[in-house]
This record gives C-alpha cells, sequence and structure tokens, in this order.
C-alpha cells in the first residue's frame, strides 16, 4: 500500500528534488540505447545483398546520431529539462517507424537470413529474425519513452515548486520548523501516555 505523504512531507519531498538529480529517467534513456545497439548489431550482422554501401552508409551515420542525441536527452531529463523530453519522445516514434522498413522489408523479401543468430534459427528462415529485431526496437522505444515521460512528470513538479518557492507561497524553513514542532508534540503525547499506563499499572 503505498504511503500518503502530508502537505509538509510533500514540500521536503520536492524539495529534494532541487538537490537530487532524476536517474531514473536517465537510466531508461541508457536501456534504451542498449536495446537500439543490440538491434544495430544483429542489422549488419546480416550479409543482405540488398543493402546496399550507400544505403548502408546512411545508416550507419543515422544510426549514431540517434545514440548521440538519446545519451545527451539523457542528461538532459537527468538535469529536469523538459525539453529534452519531447526529443526522446520523437525519437520513440522514429523507432518504431523503423519496424515498417528494413525490418518489415527484410521479412518480406526472404532477405533476413544468412547469419545464424545465436546458432539456434535456421539461416534460411527470416522470421525468427524479424521478430527479434522488432523486440529490439520496441524496447528500445518502450523504455526512451519512460524516460521522457519521467523526465517531463519530474521537471514539471519541481517547476511548479519552485514557481510557489518564488512567490513566497510557500517556505521549507518554516515547514521544517513545523514539522519539528509535530514530532515535539507527538513524543510528548507519547511520553505522558506512557507515564499513564505506568501508573495504571502501579496502582
Amino acid at each position: 500500500m503505498k504511503k500518503v505523504l502530508t502537505p509538509e512531507q510533500k514540500i521536503v519531498a520536492d524539495d529534494i528534488l532541487r538537490y537530487k538529480k532524476n536517474k531514473l529517467a536517465q537510466l531508461f534513456a541508457i536501456l534504451g540505447i542498449v536495446f537500439n545497439c543490440l538491434y544495430f548489431c544483429l542489422l549488419y550482422a546480416i550479409p543482405d545483398a540488398n543493402m546496399r554501401k550507400i544505403t548502408l552508409g546512411v545508416s550507419v551515420v543515422l544510426t549514431l546520431v540517434l545514440l548521440l542525441l538519446v545519451f545527451l536527452s539523457s542528461e538532459g531529463v537527468k538535469g529536469y529539462n523538459k525539453k529534452f523530453s519531447i526529443v526522446l519522445l520523437v525519437i520513440a516514434a522514429f523507432q518504431i517507424l523503423r519496424i515498417f522498413y528494413y525490418p518489415l522489408n527484410g521479412l518480406l523479401s526472404n532477405s533476413l537470413n544468412g547469419i545464424g543468430y545465436f546458432g539456434y534459427y535456421p539461416k534460411e528462415i527470416s522470421f525468427p529474425y524479424f521478430i527479434i529485431m522488432v523486440i529490439w526496437l520496441v524496447a528500445s522505444a518502450g523504455c526512451i519513452i519512460a524516460s521522457a515521460v519521467l523526465g517531463w512528470i519530474y521537471a514539471a513538479r519541481l517547476q511548479k515548486f519552485q514557481k510557489k518557492l518564488d512567490s513566497g507561497e510557500i517556505s521549507v524553513e518554516e515547514t521544517l520548523k513545523d514539522m519539528d514542532a509535530q514530532d515535539a508534540e507527538h513524543a510528548l503525547h507519547v511520553d505522558s501516555s506512557v507515564e499513564l499506563d505506568f501508573e495504571e499499572v502501579e496502582g
């Protein structure tokens, strides 16, 4: 069961965001890069005669640019920059669209073969390779989307908190004082209850 935060605890939790990086969003972006690299390795291991040198060169450059953009965006969402969440969503959409280019064309032309991926699938069948490539691309897109969403949510949360601080609507110092007073009052109440229970036992 999720613990419900008091208003004071919520303020403190939001204040922590000012000093703590969004590493979870960054982690998902890095995972997106990892899955994209797996797709990259499988794609360029296929000895397809239809993959011409010019097409191969453009594909390599495009993949490197994509990886660089995702890495830079991972640093951006780590620092609560909402603009990079938009970049990541665009990249995720592009990852999905890639399925309908080479993987699908390779399946239809039965050219995704000849490598014996992990020595398990028959070399003359394209479908298993198509499925694996789709899995890598979808996993990459999913991780990148997760990074974008988390980056946007926490960035918006921090932005909203900062506006309240700047306007004087809330004060972290006053909130901490109130929490200390509440803790002291609670401790006093507990001590009183213990003393009453002890007196009842003695009586």
